[in-house]
């Protein structure tokens, strides 16, 4: 086990382009997508042969945190925090780095989306301990996965020269990143050959992640540290809840890690994934092969490579290629699998409708 390495798993997203079945009361991360578990729950089994349960941390919304409570019964309760809004993942990050910096000064951080697939956990691990080396040489650490098509809806990394190698993995410094490129780009990107998918998971140590809040987003920083100063205090949640208001929304991407000069990638082939949306769960599910992926009652006739989901009646289909069927009994959502990226359209079409009781 490693005693100074903390996961932050990220749990607070809204999984907007897996509605219907991803709600506000219910977000992707907290479902049962791709295994019998939550994504969340995956995540964490994923990362808890390495440490203790104390040592994971969980950072979600304030509305989310009795479910994740009841999910992660192991995880200590004064580990899960609750954001009262959702300000990007700069500033989740940092809070948790300033309360890790006063209770482990040598601790690094493994900062986790609660809601990726990653399908072979035992050499994601591996890839953990060999990123957490690198992290005590004050590198900001991020794995790229080796791009396998000309992806759009994934940002990119591209790599500069090699640093070293660690435990078996070519380690480089990062020239740039790129965020989702048009087709064209893409591929380009790819035929370079020196271009990762950015898989959004980051390793460093609290103390360095701090060094470059302070260079980059020192107003944001001095915000939080009232927050963390204040911590253990009667006034606490009062000021957690109006300091935390006032804050930027920001992304750790943007606000630091395109900005530093102290950044490194590591490969990650693991068969990772960014369930983004309905096609990428199909494909996922599919496992390749075309076929229909269902759960709940159907009739299928001449019915294939399509994602059908029903909560409580028998769905029938005839003639269906590609495409995604969802109904949750509020409500049905019907679309090509090449159009699976707009359905947060739906969700933001729906919230200026007003129409909260489908969200």
């Amino acid at each position: 086990m490693s005693d100074h390495l903390y996961p932050i798993i990220l749990a607070g997203g809204a999984g907007t382009r897996l509605w219907p079945r991803s709600r506000r009361h219910r977000p992707k991360q907290l479902l049962d997508l791709l295994t019998p578990n939550s994504m969340l729950q995956d995540t964490y089994g994923r990362v808890r042969p390495l440490l203790r349960p104390e040592q994971v941390f969980v950072i979600t919304n304030a509305d989310y945190v009795g479910e994740v409570l009841q999910q992660l019964p192991e995880v200590p309760p004064e580990n899960i925090i609750g954001e009262p809004v959702g300000r990007g993942t700069a500033a989740p990050i940092a809070l948790a780095a300033l309360l890790l910096r006063e209770r482990d000064p040598e601790a690094v951080m493994l900062c986790l989306p609660a809601d990726h697939c990653i399908q072979r956990d035992e050499e994601f691990r591996e890839a953990v301990l060999a990123a957490e080396e690198l992290a005590r040489k004050n590198f900001l650490v991020t794995f790229g996965v080796p791009p396998r098509y000309p992806e759009t809806g994934y940002g990119y990394i591209e790599a500069a020269n090699d640093l070293e190698m660690v435990r078996g993995m070519r380690a480089c410094r990062v020239r740039r990143f790129t965020e989702k490129p048009d087709q064209a780009t893409a591929a380009e990107f790819i035929a370079g050959g020196n271009y990762f998918w950015n898989s959004g998971i980051f390793i460093w140590r609290a103390s360095i992640i701090l060094e470059e809040f302070s260079r980059y987003l020192p107003e944001q920083l001095r915000a939080l540290e009232l927050i963390a100063n204040a911590w253990q205090n009667a006034n606490a949640a009062q000021v957690f809840e109006s300091t935390w208001r006032e804050l930027k929304n920001e992304t750790i991407d943007v606000g630091i890690m395109e900005k530093s000069d102290r950044v490194a990638v590591l490969p990650l082939d693991v068969g990772w994934s960014d369930v983004g949306n309905w096609a990428t769960l199909l494909d996922l599910l599919a496992d390749g092969t075309g076929r229909n992926v269902v759960q709940g009652e159907h009739l299928g006739m001449e019915t294939r490579g399509s994602l059908i989901y029903s909560e409580d009646r028998l769905i029938a289909t005839v003639g269906l290629s590609d495409m995604i069927v969802v109904d949750t009994g509020d409500v049905v959502l019907v679309c090509p699998k090449s159009q699976a990226q707009r359905v947060k359209q739906i969700v933001d079409e729906l919230t200026r409708l007003r129409q909260d009781k489908y969200l």
